[in-house]
């Protein structure tokens, strides 16, 4: 059997965590593989007052953080940790909260069988927040879309063979955005259905705000791409304004311009402050 290594960063939220790893031991999947865990602690000011232990899984390890650096930046962490050990030969990278689904673990593992060299991304068809945020998370993916060149339904939560992981492993880009990361330098690709689940405890902590810098984030990752496509659009527009609008040209165009301009420069700028 093969040995998979779940990677799961956590801030505090402690309680979460080990309703996570409890539902994924209860799905006795231990006759399908080797199971690892690697906990990225990002410098939690609670205190894990207990030792976590489940019979069903080969290895729990905690790391971490000299400080507190957030979620993204806790996964590239967790995976430049893990590139230099040779026990695993799978990544499954999620979230402790519930939100990603213990039992899709299990579907990421039987699909790496059938597809051992691909790496294999949880595709969102069901969310469970408000219709607003629906609304919202539907036009961040066609915006990525449109500006990028990639169609990107997945998050975080995947499964990754070892020769993949070494690929992106010294990407600076996987502390910006890991599934940018894997969406631009990892070809060989499949997918599993997933459905957004409910978090264990309180309620989500992705908000309208936080999804407006994920999808910056993630087009960071395309910055170059993104200016070019940005160019090719404001000249298309510059045209169809000339020649429609002439008599106000600079009153159409200019607003126009300076906005592609702060979106560029955001875009170089995340990446920087991001991957330095």
């Amino acid at each position: 059997m093969k040995t998979y290594k779940i990677l799961i960063p956590v801030f505090n939220d402690w309680e979460s965590v080990l309703s996570l790893l409890n539902n994924i031991h209860t799905l006795k999947i231990d006759n399908l593989a080797h199971i690892k865990i690697l906990i990225v602690d990002d410098c939690s000011t609670e205190i894990l007052n207990k030792k976590i232990e489940f019979n069903s899984f080969a290895d729990i390890e905690i790391i971490k953080n000299a400080k507190n650096i957030g979620h993204g930046k806790s996964i590239a962490n967790g995976i430049n940790y893990l590139n230099k050990k040779k026990d695993f030969d799978y990544l499954i990278v999620m979230d402790g909260d519930g939100e990603d689904r213990p039992e899709e673990v299990k579907e990421l593992i039987l699909k790496s069988i059938d597809l051992p060299s691909s790496t294999i991304t949880a595709n969102r068809i069901k969310r469970s927040e408000s219709i607003f945020f629906k609304f919202c998370y539907r036009l961040h993916k066609i915006l990525t879309l449109i500006l990028t060149g990639y169609s990107i339904k997945f998050g975080n939560f995947m499964c990754i063979p070892k020769q993949d992981l070494n690929l992106i492993a010294s990407n600076k880009n996987i502390f910006v955005s890991f599934s940018g990361t894997i969406a631009k330098f990892i070809k060989n690709k499949t997918h599993i259905p997933s459905i957004r689940g409910v978090r264990y405890h309180g309620p989500t902590k992705m908000s309208f705000l936080k999804l407006i810098r994920h999808s910056f984030l993630i087009m960071s990752v395309f910055r170059k791409e993104v200016a070019i496509r940005l160019s090719m659009i404001f000249l298309i527009y510059v045209t169809l304004i000339f020649y429609f609008f002439k008599n106000m040209f600079l009153l159409f165009v200019l607003p126009f311009a300076v906005f592609n301009v702060l979106i560029i420069f955001t875009l170089f700028f995340l990446h920087q402050k991001n991957s330095s």
